[in-house]
């Protein structure tokens, strides 16, 4: 069993590893971290601190993911506590202040534990969070050192704050304007003083956790109540592109995911388009009933109302060439068209099991990363233009006529390579070769060029 911890700033890494000194302490979770990180079955994963502002925050499908694969989730002190409120009834573990806090409608804002702070390792908090106020005033209250009144004006003036000028001094400042509640605020960091465990609630969660999470995961997860792991009916396109886009492999310390390795397969793979026309056959002879004729997918097709004879002439000319028509025989062309026709949310996944030598090429992943490399480098020369932003798409389309060997110009024709290697059309084609182009326009140049020498 691994445990994940994904702490920053709440908790420094020496203080984690003192409590479980096996924890893999990654940085705040973002958005495809979770599918980044292949966990395995048993696996415990510990939510405390998120990004949210400057990248997408973790979403709510992929921590559903990690827990349909048998992976314990548990979440507490900040963007962790906020997750799990959400998340506990479909089997994410709670445990804290925060957390109650969050699951009883006492605060309801991300906001609330939001903070300011520094690059990694270090993580420096920068400003305090409105929860922590929120906590050490309810101590003060509590114990009488505060009246309600005092209370609510030292609440108020932290929540007026943006999250980035939070701090006890910002507040503090507020309060001087009027004595009773500069006296108020005086006794509050009195209190704070003397009894610590009131001083950052996200740090005390925190901490009982790790100390707690053998007992926080043993036994059963809690039940589900509102879904059904194996049934897959949670699953969206979104979800099945995020998995393919977020796994994958490091080539040199460069991230390749297997999005980009299947596009590239797909851009310049000379055995693409077979590969393409076998997964479609089999997507549609999927639906086929049992009993149904050799081929499948011809009786799939009549049964949608689809034979040679109802297709119409504009049909026809949208989907296939003129030479198609002509020397194609009358279920090749069918075939031909349910091909360029097929559409699927996300086919990614599906086409990576069902084709997984597609992905296990590493001289492709190579040649993804080495890319990014070069895409990266070749930005710092000059001005912003050098990107490949700023690549023209009549280029790129020349680029892919070029590689498919379609004659320049002939837009019918480089719209039906196109999507007999999946893509929607043309324009899409040339947007997924993008990251790809300056690789290939460099190694048309120069063959031997050692392109890894450019990091």
């Amino acid at each position: 069993m691994k445990v994940h911890v994904y702490a920053g700033p709440t908790l420094s890494c020496a203080d984690i590893l003192n409590i479980v000194p096996s924890a893999i302490i990654q940085p705040p979770v973002a958005h495809g971290d979770l599918l980044r990180v292949r966990t395995q079955p048993g696996d415990v994963v510990v939510l405390i601190d998120g990004l949210f502002h400057q990248v997408a925050s973790v979403r709510h499908k992929e921590i559903l993911q990690v827990l349909a694969d048998g992976v314990r989730v548990v979440g507490c002190s900040s963007m962790g506590a906020l997750r799990a409120a959400e998340l506990c009834p479909y089997g994410m573990i709670g445990n804290g202040s925060v957390f109650e806090m969050y699951r009883h409608g006492v605060i309801d804002a991300d906001d609330e534990v939001a903070v300011m702070h520094g690059e990694a390792p270090e993580y420096r908090r920068m400003s305090d969070s409105l929860v922590v106020f929120r906590y050490a005033v309810a101590g003060a209250l509590e114990a009488g050192e505060i009246d309600r009144r005092c209370a609510e004006t030292i609440i108020g003036h932290a929540a007026a704050m943006p999250y980035t000028e939070r701090s006890w001094g910002a507040v503090e400042a507020l309060c001087g304007g009027d004595p009773a509640s500069r006296e108020a605020f005086a006794r509050l960091r009195a209190f704070v003083a003397a009894h610590p465990e009131r001083a950052d609630v996200k740090a005390t969660d925190a901490l009982d956790t790790l100390t707690r999470l053998a007992e926080l995961t043993s036994g059963e997860l809690p039940p589900l109540e509102h879904w059904a792991p194996q049934s897959g009916k949670w699953h969206n396109g979104h979800l099945s592109d995020w998995r393919s886009r977020f796994r994958g492999a490091l080539v040199d310390g460069v991230h390749v995911g297997d999005t980009d390795v299947l596009r590239y397969q797909q851009l310049y793979g000379e055995d693409f388009p077979d590969r393409w026309k076998r997964f479609v056959v089999a997507q549609i002879e999927a639906t086929a009933p049992a009993g149904t004729g050799a081929p499948a997918w011809l009786g799939v097709a009549q049964a949608w109302g689809l034979t040679a004879r109802s297709v119409t002439p504009e049909q026809r000319a949208y989907w296939l060439l003129d030479d198609e028509f002509e020397n194609l025989a009358p279920e090749d062309r069918l075939l031909t068209l349910l091909v360029r026709s097929f559409v699927h949310l996300a086919p990614d996944l599906l086409l990576a099991a069902a084709q997984p030598e597609l992905l296990a090429d590493e001289s492709v992943r190579r040649a993804v990363a080495e890319s990014f490399v070069i895409n990266d480098h070749l930005a710092t020369w000059g001005t912003e233009e050098r990107g490949v932003a700023f690549i023209k798409q009549d280029v790129l389309l020349r680029h892919l006529s070029e590689t498919w060997n379609v004659p320049e110009h002939d837009e019918r024709r480089l719209r039906a390579a196109a999507r007999d290697r999946g893509f929607g059309s043309a324009e899409s084609a040339a947007r997924a070769a993008r990251p790809f182009f300056l690789r290939h326009w460099l190694r048309a140049s120069d063959p031997v060029l050692p392109l890894a020498s450019l990091a």
